[in-house]
């Protein structure tokens, strides 16, 4: 058994995927696409977020690629930054703008498809 360390991870990702099947559908394929995306996003790789830069860098790897499956990838991975980049919904506590009685919180609750707020003490035992 060994050790290893990838010193380029997005670099690595992106060869993983293009040293494969990158313009396939297949199940694999799409996978090592994903990884690289979140490789992207997890090491905040600035140029790498730019699709033109990854047009690019596609096309020098992989002259004979798919211009309409590209189009397509190029789509999806614009999507896949911008899911990353959204916010959860959370249910811990945060600052609101309306107002309450003091010593009063606003609790949010979802019953049958109806949102509904309701303001309680709020009990710090």
């Amino acid at each position: 058994m060994s050790l290893y360390k990838i010193k380029q991870p997005v670099e690595y990702a992106f060869l993983q995927w293009m040293n494969n099947f990158p313009d396939s559908a297949h199940p694999l394929d799409q996978k090592r696409f994903f990884e690289f995306a979140k490789t992207v996003c997890r090491y905040k790789a600035k140029k790498w977020k730019n699709p033109n830069y990854l047009r690019k860098r596609i096309l020098e790897a992989k002259p004979q690629f798919d211009k309409e499956f590209l189009k397509r990838r190029l789509d999806l991975y614009t999507k896949l930054l911008d899911f990353h980049r959204a916010s959860a919904c959370s249910s811990q506590l945060q600052l609101s703008e309306k107002k309450v009685k003091e010593g009063h919180y606003i609790e949010i609750h979802v019953k049958n498809g109806i949102i509904s707020e309701v303001e309680l003490p709020l009990d710090f035992t």
